[in-house]
């Protein structure tokens, strides 16, 4: 998993975030309309009430479109979260724009007037960056050009910020006379510098982009719509609506997007669906597996983390005599791993099937693994083969988990076996074989990081004493109710927090034969 994701995941886990932005927006269009009649209408001239209106109105859609976002099913998406800081940044412009009309003209009120237009330039500076950043990702522009224009934006953020904060000292955009009265000062025109210059990288990326020409126009609508706004009532003072106008495009963008990406994922999804499905079946899911052996139990369960994953375990009789076990773990999530993961099931089944002990099957698979392996991903796997007729276990690892290990009339402990180098890692790896004695009754629990892994809201991890504690507490139960107490104790201790990693688990018991 990249930084990038687990770090989106770790926000999506915080739940409080979307409502508690939700309910200040709320607050926000509530407190707009109180001010209102606190303030007083009588004195504030027509043109005044107009805005004013349009303000209050415009926050009320602002929280109307977050709720929207808020409960719909593309909240686990990342340009949500950026949507959300665009509507947000918009709400908070159309807030302080009523504000300044309410102390308009009151001369004891000449301060806030000053610091509230300063904080509505700060803001409009920070709605042109959200929205540069959400149409970005939106739009999926991420070649070189892109980067380079994403790094121009986030440092010319900076001046063009700094720039809003001197207007408290020089009246460089505006200055608020002694009347209490705002006015626009002679530079006035250089306050859309940073919104022309990041405009300019953000069309010159468009022009690049595959993406459909109603998604370019609606962005552009962004552009256009406030543009178009100003250029109507530049001479007009009493008329600043253009952050109600930039809200007309954000709605356009709303509607369009989202429901292009609707459409996009809907055929994602029945895809992924459909590959999920097949990885299901790929791994042996009837149980029990051999009903007519009576020499040994054998369950297991894998749970994915996304629609597809890289664990996987295997089981099979390689002759009447010997039972093969395996599980893995491919190093990252997702389709590449579920790729990755068949090809390494594939290559270990068919070379076990060959014969010879686990290190000399896991030293030919690495090889192959290793052959044209460009995206460096790699295998953790352990191998047993078990003779039926002795309970002798043959087992390697390939830098997996430790086993736990459970011998008849005794508890289940970590067995501290060495790690040979991953599958795939390293071309001419060699492994280690060693043995165990399984009288009858014994048992063998195997398992990925993804259990010990599993962690709450709070980020404490489920850790393998408190896995061990678990299978000790019924020592003595099948090995599908192992399973099923181990999964009811991982979702107990995580809670609602967010399934990072595949959770893969086998176990076996070994009963011995009647003589």
């Amino acid at each position: 998993m990249d930084k990038n994701e687990k770090l989106l995941q770790r926000v999506r886990a915080k739940k409080w975030l979307l409502p508690s932005g939700f309910a200040i927006l709320c607050t926000m269009s509530a407190a707009s309309i109180a001010l209102c009649f606190l303030s007083g209408l009588s004195r504030l001239e027509p043109d005044w009430i107009f805005n004013i209106a349009a303000d209050v109105v415009g926050i009320a859609i602002c929280a109307v479109l977050f709720y929207g976002c808020m409960n719909g099913d593309k909240e686990t998406q990342e340009t949500t979260y950026l949507f959300v800081a665009l509507l947000s940044s918009n709400a908070s412009a159309l807030f302080l724009d009523e504000c300044a009309w309410l102390v308009q003209g009151v001369p004891s009120l000449r301060v806030w007037n000053l610091l509230v237009n300063v904080l509505f330039y700060l803001v409009g500076v920070n709605m042109v960056y959200q929205f540069w950043r959400y149409a970005r990702a939106a739009l999926d522009m991420n070649d070189k050009l892109m980067r380079w224009g994403a790094y121009a934006v986030q440092i010319l953020l900076v001046p063009a910020m700094l720039a809003c904060l001197a207007n408290l000292f020089v009246p460089l955009y505006f200055y608020v006379d002694e009347a209490g009265v705002y006015q626009r000062a002679a530079a006035y025109p250089l306050s859309y510098t940073y919104f022309v210059l990041s405009i300019c990288i953000l069309f010159g990326g468009l022009l690049r982009s595959n993406v459909s020409r109603r998604q370019k126009t609606v962005v552009l609508s962004f552009v256009a719509i406030p543009l178009l706004n100003t250029a109507l009532t530049w001479n007009t003072f009493g008329i600043s609506t253009q952050y109600v106008a930039a809200l007309v495009s954000i709605v356009m963008i709303y509607s369009l997007l989202y429901s292009e990406r609707s459409k996009t994922l809907a055929a994602k999804d029945a895809e992924l669906n459909m590959a999920t499905g097949i990885q299901a079946n790929m791994l042996p899911r009837i149980f029990p597996p051999f009903p007519e052996r009576k020499e040994f139990d054998l369950y297991a369960s894998m749970d994915p983390a996304k629609e597809v994953g890289g664990d996987f375990y295997d089981f099979f009789l390689t002759d009447d005599d010997h039972l093969a076990m395996v599980i893995a773990d491919v190093s990252d999530k997702g389709v590449p791993a579920a790729l990755f993961m068949v090809i390494a099931k594939t290559l270990i089944k068919n070379r076990a099937q060959m014969g010879g002990t686990p290190a000399e099957i896991l030293g030919d698979v690495n090889a192959k693994l290793c052959e044209g392996n460009e995206s460096k991903m790699f295998v953790t796997a352990w191998l047993g083969i078990l003779e039926i007729s002795s309970g002798r276990l043959t087992a390697t690892n390939a830098g997996h988990e430790y086993p736990l290990i459970k011998h008849a009339g005794g508890a289940f402990e970590l067995f501290k076996d060495k790690h040979g180098f991953v599958l795939g890692g390293m071309d001419g790896m060699k492994y280690k074989d060693y043995e165990l004695a399984l009288e009858p009754g014994a048992k063998i629990f195997l398992y990925t990081d993804g259990v010990p892994e599993a962690s709450d809201e709070t980020e404490n991890m489920f850790g393998v004493e408190q896995l061990l504690a678990v299978l000790n507490k019924e020592p003595d139960a099948s090995p599908q109710q192992i399973l099923q107490n181990v999964r009811c104790a991982v979702d107990e201790f995580v809670k609602d927090a967010k399934q990072f990693d595949d959770l893969t688990m086998l176990s076996m018991e070994y009963r011995g034969t009647k003589e």
